[in-house]
């Protein structure tokens, strides 16, 4: 009888033991495989708001970027309009320039026949 009451008084704790300890595994592994995809639904929702995010700034500096070409576009075609009002200005530039040392060459012949004319009269007046 001893035999049987030491196995009912240590028995009995032993084996409760060692089934809470197989039902309790599981139920363990179970609370930490709930608590990693809580962490990762964390992980993914934190993740979702920066792409989120990000999306947004690449479309600001899509159009940003869109600004900046039609600006570009803009100043392109104000360089092609300046540099074809450039060019008539230095043609017409050329042009008086030309007059302006064909008068000098004009003028140049005038006044050597004034001065011929003037260097005469003195010798013969």
């Amino acid at each position: 009888m001893e035999l049987l009451e030491l196995v009912e008084r240590f028995g009995t704790p032993v084996i409760t033991g060692i089934i809470g300890y197989f039902v309790g595994r599981p139920k363990q592994q179970a609370e930490v495989e709930a608590t990693n995809v809580e962490n990762a639904g964390k992980v993914i929702d934190k993740w979702a708001g920066y792409a989120d995010r990000l999306e947004k700034n690449i479309e600001q500096l899509r159009a940003v970027i869109e600004d900046l070409n039609d600006a570009l576009r803009i100043a392109n075609d104000e360089h092609i309009a300046c540099a074809k009002t450039l060019a008539k200005l230095q043609a017409e530039y050329d042009d008086l320039m030309k007059l302006f040392n064909e008068l000098q060459i004009e003028l140049k012949k005038i006044k050597n026949e004034d001065n011929s004319r003037r260097g005469r009269s003195h010798t013969f007046g």
